[in-house]
């Protein structure tokens, strides 16, 4: 039986951390289950339960119209295009901030590096979408409420 190369490795994870069996595994990649177990041992599936969920969510959409689920994956798809094009951003702006912090080391830029880095680490890393929009909205309340006051009955006489 040959080796199996690194990328083989990385494949068989791949497909074991989205829930593939490991005796399907096997078979698929032409080992015995005792090399794949040998791989995959002590791991635990990442994204089976996504899988999982994603699949039950495509269920319930073959019940819709197919216009209706075509809508969806291109919402969805269009929505990760966005993530991607900000993490990319994000990425790139850690670059460039890293190598201007190499150029200078003044305590300001330090700080704008620092205030950088952590915007990037939260675009990068993920933040809850929901989460940042309830916060925005709260926000605006507030500046709403904020930008409003109530004179009392005297004052609004002795104006």
């Amino acid at each position: 039986m040959a080796r199996l190369s690194s990328e083989d490795r990385e494949k068989i994870l791949a497909d074991f951390h989205i829930g593939e069996s490991q005796n399907s595994l096997a078979k698929k990649y032409g080992v015995s289950p005792a090399t794949i177990n040998k791989i995959c041992k002590g791991i635990t599936p990442k994204f089976k339960d996504k899988v999982n969920t994603v699949t039950s969510i495509k269920r319930e959409l073959i019940e819709e119209s197919e216009y209706q689920s075509e809508c969806f994956d291109a919402k969805v798809n269009d929505n990760l295009k966005h993530l991607i094009y900000f993490q990319n951003s994000a990425l790139k702006n850690q670059e460039l901030a890293n190598k201007q912090l190499n150029e200078d080391s003044e305590l300001y830029d330090l700080k704008l590096h620092a205030d950088l880095t952590s915007k990037n680490k939260q675009t990068v890393l993920g933040k809850d979408i929901d989460t940042q929009v309830n916060i925005n909205n709260n926000q605006q309340t507030n500046i709403q409420e904020i930008g409003v006051t109530f004179l009392d009955e005297d004052e609004d006489e002795n104006t």
